[in-house]
């Protein structure tokens, strides 16, 4: 009976990463003539080439100070924010 659980809740997440990966590609295409460019509207700019980034230390959530040197080869999205 777990097992089938399991089966059944990576089912779901497989199709659920899926849809997300095709919103994602859709999203990032070209427009096509007489298509809006909606990234480009929220000020998005897309690089002809990489750029390597600047190296720097933050502490995570338990004061452990890690490099952006730890991530190299894999994604990495920064979400600055504050609460003012």
């Amino acid at each position: 009976m777990k097992f089938g659980k399991i089966c059944v809740l990576v089912f779901f997440q497989l199709i659920l990463f899926s849809f997300i990966l095709v919103i994602f590609l859709k999203t990032t295409e070209l427009p096509l003539k007489g298509e809006v460019d909606y990234l480009t509207q929220m000020g998005m700019i897309k690089v002809n080439q990489m750029t390597k980034p600047p190296g720097f230390i933050l502490p995570d959530l338990e004061g452990r100070k890690i490099s952006l040197k730890d991530f190299q080869g894999k994604f990495v999205m920064l979400n600055f924010w504050a609460t003012w």
